[in-house]
């Protein structure tokens, strides 16, 4: 059925203003951070300035890596950014104002095709969308250059090409429904979920034949970047691997092989995808309580999938890949959970007007039992407004209080701290390590190397991280300087312990205003004392 004219007119504005509105934020979301403060950041703006300045996908700062970790269309966006303007500064700005635009835009293609795939009406969907997106998680991703509004902008795009075709899709309309799942996986690896979403929901509509052809067009998108990461990855040191490496190469460095430490992360991350969805409806509760709201939203999410499953098949699959798949990573989920959060709130809002019609269902109902529906009805009703209001209401607190500057700035400040250091104190050969080291390479020029090796990410590590790789990392990188953070228990104590264990290694020669430490690195002392370490310890192992 073709909707009317001024119907479709009405859900075309709508997700516009609300397109605005959100934009508007995103712009205004963004501060004076430097580029780098989020690691990512400035990995992706080092990337497109290799590739506009004619290096390739190249990481230049560490002596010419290829880029395997960090799937292309996001950086390749930013590279008319360095081309158009006429300096660093005026690059960088121009990308994040990009940013805020890019959320703007993800937020009224949200709007839209959940209207259009009629899986909330056109008031819902408004209030929806904007409580799902004009709140602090969101502006926390699209306030510097992080790759997630593009994502959305492309998820949203493919769920409505790949959920919109109501009678048939012929193979122009699969293979284009299969180009931007493959383009959504080359924005972010977390996308191959949508890659599968979009097969199951093309074979699930129009048969094996579709599903194969859908299929075969994503992973034909894929193979390029898929050799190109396999190749590379034999270009990237040992030492570097955890930073640096495939994410193939950095899931099994994390769990080391291990099956009881794969457990381990996924109970890690369950734990933390359900309080934080709680947290978004009752900021307020504690632990126990965010955890039973999450997992109570999590339940509506999934009653919600089931009622749209056969209109919108993909749509109604693909939250629940990628949950499993951001269960199992070695990543904490926050930013992972944040921009699911909008469809997954929708699907709650679809199961729980279905239970709140269902609940006065059948023409033949005892007055009693329909009482209690009523009033089921009503206390469901009642808790629903109270929670969105709730919610309403904190991220609104959340926004005028501009919550994600404070560490954005914070970092910011010690990373310019760092950043003028080295560009008053080093000469431009010079290797620098520091836990920000794509900040500093972005910034001074210089050779940036990481300050420690984690194959585990400290959120999941229960012991101590082991010295050596540290020790090895500076040697083979041929630091000069290492930098680090104090008052950062992450950051600074594999540096405590390879100060313990190598006492001579690491002279201190500065201290910034914030605190932060700056050592020059003895390479020859660092090397030597690890000789005589390994020497002391094979003349204990042959004494009778």
């Amino acid at each position: 059925m073709t909707p009317e004219p001024g119907f479709r007119a009405g859900r075309v504005l709508t997700a516009l203003a609300i397109g605005i509105v959100i934009a508007s934020l995103g712009l205004w979301a963004q501060n004076t951070a430097l580029v780098g403060v989020n690691y990512d950041d400035a990995i992706y703006a080092l990337l497109a300035r290799a590739v506009a300045d004619g290096h390739g996908y190249r990481l230049t700062e560490l002596g010419d890596l290829p880029g395997i970790k960090y799937p292309p269309i996001y950086p390749m966006s930013l590279v008319p950014l360095w081309v158009l303007t006429d300096s660093q500064d005026a690059a960088l700005h121009a990308m994040k104002l990009a940013n805020g635009l890019y959320i703007g835009v993800a937020a009224g293609l949200f709007a839209f095709f959940l209207v259009e795939l009629s899986i909330l009406s056109l008031p819902l969907v408004a209030g929806v969308s904007m409580i799902g997106f004009a709140s602090g998680s969101m502006m926390l991703v699209s306030s510097g250059l992080l790759s997630e509004p593009l994502y959305l902008v492309l998820l949203y795009l493919a769920l409505w090409k790949a959920d919109s075709a109501r009678a048939r899709c012929g193979t122009v309309c699969l293979l284009s429904v299969g180009m931007l799942a493959g383009l959504v996986a080359l924005t972010r690896m977390a996308g191959i979920t949508l890659v599968a979403a979009v097969i199951i929901g093309t074979g699930y509509r129009y048969g094996r034949r579709s599903a194969a052809i859908t299929a075969a067009t994503s992973v034909l998108m894929l193979l390029p970047w898929l050799l190109f990461t396999f190749l590379g990855a034999r270009e990237i040191p040992d030492v570097l691997i955890p930073r640096y490496g495939s994410y193939i190469q950095l899931y099994l460095a994390s769990i080391s092989g291990s099956p009881v430490a794969a457990l381990e992360t996924m109970a890690v991350n369950l734990g933390a995808i359900l309080q934080t969805l709680g947290s978004m409806l009752i900021p307020q509760a504690g632990a126990l309580i965010q955890s039973t709201v999450g997992s109570a939203l999590i339940g509506l999410a999934a009653l919600g999938s089931w009622r749209i499953f056969s209109a919108a098949p993909a749509t109604a699959v693909y939250p629940w890949l990628y949950l499993s798949l951001i269960s199992v990573w070695t990543f904490p989920p926050f930013r992972f959970v944040f921009i699911l959060f909008p469809l997954l709130f929708a699907l709650a809002v679809v199961a729980c007007v279905s239970l709140a019609r269902l609940s006065v269902a059948g023409p033949e109902i005892d007055p009693a039992v329909l009482a209690r529906r009523r009033r089921l009805r009503l206390g469901m009703l009642a808790l629903g407004v109270l929670l969105i209001a709730n919610m309403a209401y904190r991220q609104s607190r959340a926004l005028s209080n501009r919550v994600w500057d404070g560490a954005q700035l914070r970092k910011s400040a010690v990373g310019a701290e760092v950043i003028g250091w080295v560009t008053a104190n080093t000469g431009p050969q010079s290797v620098i390590a520091f836990e920000l080291d794509p900040l500093v390479a972005l910034y001074s020029g210089r050779t940036a190397v990481p300050n420690n090796y984690e194959p585990i990410h400290s959120w999941y590590r229960s012991a101590a991280t082991e010295v050596e790789p540290l020790a090895r990392l500076l040697r083979e990188m041929e630091a000069d300087y290492l930098a680090v953070r104090p008052n950062v228990p992450a950051a600074a104590e594999p540096i405590d312990r390879l100060i313990d264990r190598y006492p001579e290694s690491l002279k201190l020669i500065h201290v910034t205003p914030g605190g932060v430490l700056i050592f020059e690195v003895r390479r020859a002392e660092l090397a030597r004392e690890a000789t005589a370490l390994k020497t002391q310890g094979e003349e204990i192992s042959d004494a009778p």
